[in-house]
């Protein structure tokens, strides 16, 4: 057994037996089984899984496994890719929903079972034989005999045998005592959630109601190790067993929850008068039964003096729940300090939130207001505040907002800290590679965040990487599947141009009865880019008289943009902007004219809509287009001056820097007949091309450059920026760039001497436009140099 051990690594091994689900593991033995079948793993593949059952429930680095695992040996990392592989199949580990390991991107694994620790029976064993055989030895031992009495002589022995006794018996007792400890050990899972119950709030100070469920929530949500059932799941749960929001949620009540939503425990506390103090419980009970699994109290001597002890009362319970030390020590901000000493600051807060999370942002404002005046450091309501402005329209109150938050972070938990910056380089500043660190640190130690997820995916959008906006979208919406998530899964996967994927997708919502204008939307889209026109006609057809008409009146527009009927898009976008409620809808679509209208050579038009846009109040997406249009038709001065005034109030902004701006400076100097300088201008931006962001996207900067090396006379250099677009239609779908792509790249075979590609590059473009507005200045051009290549 030494030598296998040696072999095999089973220094990890610690004489203890692990239960997870179906599975034993024996580190012992080193067996696994499933319901008493075994499970048949190689002495590698064995190990690997042994460290991460020791380790359940957090992120173990590829690094510390190879380490673990096989020391100091050069190992490829591919090789654990291949054990985890060999793990997961063995283990029959294909469910998403259920998965025992998880992959952290680019970081490691995470087992996220919860996981029982048993001493192996066959250690026991050995312990009492080992006991028996030492104390056998040691009254077996005969020392030299003396003549004696025969009293005198025996009575040694005996003593020796009566303690010899003893100890077996003692080494016994602390074998069960560690056999019962590990057994009566309360660990959760990652999946595991808990509910908390209302406070029962025996002071009669209504003020302790909302201000200790805010301050608990607050407190448990900060450490990984407990996932609280969100207040979303939590109210969406009540109406399932058909009980108003506003009911107060008792222990019982939370027992109905936990035991509808799956959840694992019920935490309740409660507060009551002592005399001239206050006396704190905490339980944590189980599930089903109601009985306490674990509990702390605590004697709070000054109203003041309420906060830190429920967050000191909560940590204490927090490590009867099985939370490990080193996490304790981490996730330990003081409650007062992170969210405040006054109970009334925190009231008015959490009545805020219920109005916010009802729908009435202007009125959560309000008490949000209320709160940061009774404390102005409570860092966590100026946030609120951000939120609630940016849901109201007013981006520059809520970037005030969000910075003063993201100035009192350090008072914060670690993960509202992470949040703030995320907030803050997102909404603020727009620094969206800052955005990507921040957001990755999270996920480090909240890898199941939906939220979390949700604004990796926004990183990926914005810094131009679709496929992984994809991947991560697919994940957010399988932790959460709403309709909110489904849509912006289908969008993203759109975007990366996996059009059967999207496919899927739109079926799975069907199935699941999710529905938005988004995922209706983008059936629409899905539907136009792979060419099936029958399924295009029945959508608009049945969208002509629903809830979402004046969205779909746009959409049916675009799809006329990319077929070149400018005159009917524009009839239907101003059927559109008669029913508009938004001004910033209209002023959108007022700027997206103009810039379609400048690319294909419709200058006088274009200019008649970018002055209509100029009279208007835009924001910052509808700026940067309007610059864009501007240069593009010949008014490079304006075009340059809007550009230049944009770029010096957003210095740090991702998208600003290395997207719009070069973008815009490349098409004056173009203008200008100065190609080579728009070259320059734009080579720091191909990093960018494929962002997505929420102005003129449709992979511009590629096709701007792709102009530039035409004007330069490098056809080969210009096709493949042409060729870019063609080959992500997701993004160039909804622009009319997309089918003017083939035109260019026609242009730029020409140029190199390829006839036939040049040839099918045209015929494609005039098939996509084969009813095309007559009068369309580039199309008349294409016709001509379409009819010369016949000759």
């Amino acid at each position: 057994m030494g030598d296998l051990g040696k072999e095999t690594g089973s220094s990890l091994a610690d004489g203890y037996l692990y239960r997870f689900g179906q599975f034993a593991l024996d580190s012992w033995k080193r067996t696994v089984s499933r319901a008493d079948s075994p499970v048949s793993l190689t002495p590698k593949a064995f190990d690997v899984l042994l460290f991460l059952v020791q380790n359940p429930n957090r992120l173990v680095t590829k690094e510390e496994l190879l380490q673990a695992v096989w020391g100091d040996a050069f190992v490829e990392e591919g090789n654990l890719t291949q054990y985890i592989s060999h793990l997961r199949k063995a283990l029959g580990d294909n469910s998403e929903e259920t998965r025992l390991i998880v992959t952290i991107s680019r970081k490691g694994y995470q087992f996220t079972a919860r996981v029982t620790v048993e001493e192996a029976e066959d250690i026991a064993k050995h312990a009492t034989l080992q006991a028996t055989a030492t104390e056998t030895s040691k009254t077996d031992a005969r020392p030299v005999e003396f003549p004696t009495k025969e009293k005198v002589t025996k009575s040694p022995v005996r003593l020796r045998r009566w303690f010899g006794a003893a100890a077996l018996l003692a080494v016994i007792a602390a074998l069960f005592w560690l056999y019962w400890s590990y057994r009566r050990l309360v660990t959760l899972s990652v999946t595991d959630t808990i509910v908390l119950a209302d406070v029962d709030n025996r002071t009669g100070e209504p003020v302790f109601d909302d201000a200790l469920n805010t301050a608990l929530r607050y407190e448990l949500e900060q450490t990984p190790y407990l996932n609280v059932l969100g207040l979303d799941k939590a109210y969406g749960t009540m109406g399932q067993l058909k009980l108003a929001p506003t009911t107060k949620i008792t222990p019982e009540i939370a027992r109905h929850i936990c035991g509808t939503s799956n959840s694992k425990m019920v935490i309740s506390d409660s507060i009551a008068d002592a005399g001239n103090r206050y006396h704190l419980e905490m339980r944590a009970l189980d599930c089903g039964s109601g009985a306490t699994l674990a509990e702390e109290r605590t004697d709070i001597s000054t109203r003041n003096q309420v906060v830190h002890e429920l967050g000191a009362t909560a940590v204490r319970l927090r490590r009867k729940l099985g939370e490990p030390t080193e996490s304790l020590a981490r996730f330990n901000q003081p409650l007062e300090k992170a969210t405040s000493v006054s109970l009334e600051a925190l009231q008015t807060g959490a009545e805020g939130t219920q109005f916010f999370l009802a729908g009435n942002a202007g009125g959560a404002l309000k008490l949000y207001q209320q709160a940061v005046e009774l404390d102005p450091n409570l860092a966590l309501m100026h946030g609120r505040m951000g939120a609630a402005y940016l849901f109201l329209g007013n981006t520059e109150l809520s970037a005030a907002s969000y910075t003063r938050a993201y100035q009192l972070r350090d008072r914060l938990t670690e993960k509202d800290r992470l949040n703030t910056e995320i907030n803050y380089y997102g909404r603020v500043t727009g620094d969206w590679e800052k955005e990507y660190s921040s957001v990755l640190r999270f996920l480090e130690i909240f890898p199941r965040d939906v939220l979390a997820h949700a604004n990796l995916r926004a990183a990926f959008v914005y810094l131009g990487q679709p496929d992984r906006a994809a991947d991560e979208a697919v994940e957010t919406a399988r932790l959460q599947p709403s309709a909110y998530y489904f849509g912006s899964a289908i969008q993203s996967i759109r975007f990366a141009s996996r059009f059967n994927e999207a496919k899927s997708w739109l079926a799975k919502a069907d199935a699941l009865k999710l529905d938005n204008s988004l995922i209706r939307r983008e059936r629409l889209i899905v539907a136009f880019a792979t060419g099936d026109r029958d399924n295009v006609e029945k959508i608009l057809k049945e969208e002509e008289r629903g809830n979402y008409r004046e969205d779909f009146l746009h959409e049916h527009s675009l799809i006329e943009i990319q077929e070149g009927r400018f005159h009917s898009a524009e009839r239907l976008r101003l059927q559109a902007l008669g029913r508009t409620s938004k001004a910033s809808n209209a002023d959108w679509w007022v700027v997206l004219s103009a810039l379609e209208d400048a690319e294909v050579g419709k200058d006088v038009q274009a200019r008649r809509y970018e002055s209509k846009a100029a009279g208007s109040p835009l924001d910052r997406n509808n700026n940067f287009a309007l610059a864009l249009a501007l240069a593009r038709s010949g008014r490079t001065a304006e075009g340059g001056r809007l550009a230049d005034q944009n770029s010096a109030e957003r210095p740090e902004d991702t998208l600003v820097q290395h997207y719009f701006i070069p973008t815009i400076r490349a098409a004056i100097k173009l203008r200008q007949h100065d190609p080579a300088a728009a070259i320059d201008l734009l080579r720091g931006t191909a990093k960018y091309d494929l962002a997505f962001t929420g102005s003129f996207e449709s992979v511009y900067p590629a096709y701007i450059r792709g102009l530039a090396y035409v004007a330069l006379g490098d056809g080969q250099s210009a096709a493949a920026q042409f060729q870019k677009l063609i080959d992500n239609p997701g993004f160039s779908v909804r622009h009319v760039i997309g089918p003017l792509a083939w035109l260019q790249l026609g242009r730029a075979q020409k140029m190199m001497g390829d006839e036939a590609a040049t040839r099918k590059s045209y015929e494609t473009f005039l098939d996509l436009w084969k009813n095309a507005d007559p009068d369309i200045p580039i199309y008349q051009q294409a016709k001509a140099e379409y009819a010369k290549l016949q000759k």
